[in-house]
């Protein structure tokens, strides 16, 4: 084994237990951030509905999770999506997945950072006034990577650690919000615990845009496989942390987004959104201060920060370990180095921070408004992970009805995975014909047309790599599984 001066070529080792990997990825959901938005998910779609959508979606991706899960017990590659389809599908197709996985992480990674350096730019100048402050909000960005990537070298404990500090505080905000609300008997409508449930509300949408929004809440859970290595039991570990994931995510985002919407009033808040929507970033704080008082609004306002850090230090995380995995079988062998002291994937990680050095630079290169680069890069993304979403379910029946012997539960391994399938197919369609939407570029056709082309071409450069990888070296590309 080739080894350099901080450690070797190798596989990742760990302790991780079920709860560990749920609070890296669930922190790469970053709860505080889903909530601020949630007012605008509310405006795009449902209203008080999408109390209702966001325990729907992450139910029906429990579809997809058993058969995922299921995979994870006869896969034992750290790869996810990029290993279980090409464990189905062909290695060539699992490269392709593997990419446009990874550059869909890439690209939220990057809507993260330049959320982030625009919200502390923000909060410091409605701290402190516009003539406090005089670094450009972009320097915040590159600290924050700074900051990442210096964690990123350390032990994934540490980072497990960091993020489970920052996800408590975030849960306990928003619940304080919740019982709050609650307490003091609700909004003008009083509280109600149907009326998001009624026909009116509930598909005062299409559905399929809701639940397209909905399932927001529950993606990111399939990166609980990328930690298979630093699990402790993983055969155990790993469906636990699936299932761990996707239920708290149904109750607690439900929960909270019918308490926001009872201390505004079931239609009342469809309205106010319609009527002011300049209001929809400010809604969530509104609420923390007429609920609960300024100064915990104010901290709240500071914890959306940190969320925003925690989701780029799980996110962060994800792509490492992408890239780890990947540099057993296609990527460049440097990839696979493990820190002899920290265990931790360390050339990967400073691959990930490069990455999102140079996409940063990239659009801050062109000029664009910031927050129209964030709709294109929230468009992108969504369609890429929902891409291998699809094919990932298509993977697991293929795998299953190739190796029956394996697992004979036809719920998990037959019907659910195929059920799987047609919705989140449905919901990919979805997303494309209504593209301009989710990309904030209405009257933009080519541009829309050139930023759907991205995931296709990330799978077509996957496809590509994994050729040129199996000519240069056969052994090599045959551990992809």
């Amino acid at each position: 084994m080739k080894q350099t001066q901080e450690g070797g070529s190798g596989r990742l080792q760990g302790s991780l237990g079920p709860l560990a990997i749920v609070f890296i990825v669930v922190a790469a959901a970053a709860p505080l951030t889903i909530m601020v938005s949630t007012p605008t998910n509310m405006a795009n779609a449902n209203g008080a509905g999408m109390s209702a959508t966001y325990f729907v979606a992450p139910m029906l991706l429990l579809l997809f999770a058993g058969g995922f899960a299921a995979m994870s017990r006869y896969v034992p590659k750290a790869g996810a999506f990029y290993s279980y389809v090409a464990a189905a599908l062909g290695r060539s197709i699992g490269v392709g997945a593997g990419f446009t996985a990874m550059g869909g992480y890439f690209i939220f990674q990057s809507f993260v950072y330049t959320l982030m350096g625009l919200t502390i730019n923000e909060t410091l100048v409605s701290f402190f006034g516009e003539n406090a402050v005089t670094l450009p909000w972009y320097v915040w960005v590159f600290l924050m990577i700074a900051l990442v990537g210096w964690l990123g070298y350390q032990e994934v404990d540490v980072n497990a650690k960091v993020l489970a500090i920052v996800l408590l505080l975030e849960v306990l905000v928003i619940m304080v919000i919740n019982v709050a609300v609650v307490a003091r008997g609700g909004g003008p409508e009083g509280i109600s615990l149907t009326g998001h449930l009624a026909p009116d509300v509930l598909f005062s949408a299409p559905i399929a845009i809701s639940l397209l929004i909905g399932f927001s809440v529950g993606l990111g859970f399939e990166a609980t496989a990328l930690f298979r290595d630093e699990a402790r039991d993983p055969e155990r570990t790993i469906p636990r942390a699936i299932y761990i994931t996707l239920i708290s995510a149904a109750v607690f985002y439900s929960i909270s987004t019918w308490a926001l919407a009872q201390a505004w009033g079931t239609r009342g808040i469809s309205e106010l959104l319609a009527q002011e929507p300049d209001r929809q970033f400010s809604l969530f704080y509104e609420t923390a201060d007429i609920w609960v008082g300024s100064v915990f609004s104010q901290s709240v306002q500071l914890l959306a920060i940190t969320s925003m850090f925690a989701c780029v230090l799980a996110y962060h995380n994800i792509i490492a370990r992408y890239l780890h995995s990947m540099g057993h079988s296609v990527l460049p062998l440097q990839l696979t180095y493990v820190h002899a002291d920290h265990k931790s994937p360390y050339i990967a990680s400073l691959v990930t921070s490069v990455g999102g050095v140079l996409i940063t630079l990239a659009w801050l290169s062109t000029g664009l408004d910031p927050y129209v680069f964030i709709g294109w890069e929230i468009a992108v993304g969504t369609l890429s992970v929902l891409i291998v979403f699809v094919l990932t379910s298509l993977a697991i029946f293929v795998f299953f009805r190739r190796h029956p012997d394996l697992d004979r539960r036809l719920w998990v391994t037959g019907i659910a995975p195929i059920l799987s399938f047609a919705v989140l197919a449905v919901i990919m369609v979805t997303a494309m014909l209504n593209f301009s939407s989710l990309s904030g570029a209405a009257d933009a056709r080519v541009l829309n047309t050139v930023l759907m082309l991205i995931p296709p071409a990330l799978f077509c450069l996957g496809v590509v790599t994994a050729q040129v990888a199996k000519r240069r070296d056969p052994d090599r590309f045959q551990g992809i599984v």
